[in-house]
């Protein structure tokens, strides 16, 4: 990603349609910037800069694979949101028409602390994703709660010691040491000992979102009641399936060989927690996605239900 500092004027029409002329100009008024904002879209959210900024819109930068949709949100902080409707897109840059004008001046002032004394901090990224823990040679198995390139929120079973430090790896984004910081209940808080490489966070969360989502036609298809059979990948006839375990290091350990899509899945739901990934293939070897399990599943159970009724 680029981080050089960019002026590029967005071609939007203002929201109220009787302006001054000197509205206009204030309103058209484009400040050229680097600000870091959390974005959130139809696909899920991720990170962002706004590299321009006026009253009634905004540039955003982000990754290329991040799908955008319609409408988008730029966080600046926890009381800080920016929405507006996505009128272009070219591959990491977007402009963005916001639904209404906005207090440029106002957005851009130094944020001030509540009653208690705290200022607003750069909002996290809400996801679900398994991630190891090691204190020495202990191995924690643990789950995200939320990311920022700063720390990582937890969920386990396991109580820490305040101020341990400790070495966090998740694979494909990162392997780094951390101090954690505050415990509640089952969920913990730990500060990484150096920021996260923007680039590398933004380009693990879109693969995230994409490896998480369910093809748009085969929902389509189970809501509608319709014979899937013709949506279902072919590969999914060959049998048994194949419920595979990975851990951190991408070794791999059969956890069963079943003879249904049902029962995959059944097996996938209760080892997920145990390893680090589960992936489900065919007899073949061939990688099946969890959404052409779940529709070979619905498959399945709409046969035995006209078996029954025969």
């Amino acid at each position: 990603m680029k981080n050089g500092i960019q002026a590029v004027t967005l071609s939007m029409e203002p929201a109220d349609d009787v302006l001054t002329t000197a509205d206009r100009r204030k309103q058209d008024r484009h400040i050229a910037m680097l600000r870091l904002a959390k974005i959130r879209a139809e696909s899920g959210e991720g990170w962002g800069f706004i590299k321009n900024l006026s009253a009634t819109g905004m540039m955003l930068e982000v990754h290329s694979d991040f799908e955008l949709g319609k409408q988008v949100s730029a966080i600046l902080s926890e009381d800080q949101e920016l929405a507006g409707a996505v009128r272009w897109r070219d591959q990491s840059q977007a402009g963005i028409e916001f639904f209404e004008p906005i207090d440029v001046a106002k957005l851009l002032s130094k944020p001030t602390a509540d009653k208690s004394g705290r200022v607003p901090r750069l909002p996290r990224i809400t996801m679900k994703h398994p991630i190891n823990l090691y204190l020495g040679s202990q191995l924690i198995h643990a789950d995200i709660c939320d990311i920022s390139p700063a720390g990582v929120c937890i969920r386990t079973d396991y109580s820490f010691e305040m101020g341990k430090s400790l070495r966090l790896s998740v694979p494909n984004l990162l392997d780094i040491s951390g101090t954690v910081r505050w415990q509640s209940a089952d969920r913990v808080g730990i500060v990484f000992s150096q920021r996260l490489p923007l680039d590398d966070l933004m380009i693990w969360l879109s693969t995230f979102y994409k490896a998480d989502k369910i093809e748009t036609s085969d929902v389509v298809a189970l809501n509608h009641g319709e014979d899937i059979a013709d949506t279902i990948d072919p590969a999914s006839n060959s049998l048994p399936y194949q419920v595979i375990g990975h851990d951190d290091l991408d070794k791999e350990i059969l956890i069963d060989k079943v003879g249904s899509a049902t029962e995959a899945l059944i097996q996938f739901k209760a080892t997920s927690k145990f390893f680090y990934k589960v992936s489900i293939r065919n007899a073949d070897n061939v990688p099946l996605s969890i959404g052409t399990i779940v529709l070979r599943a619905s498959d399945e159970e709409m046969a035995a239900a006209r078996s029954q009724v025969g």
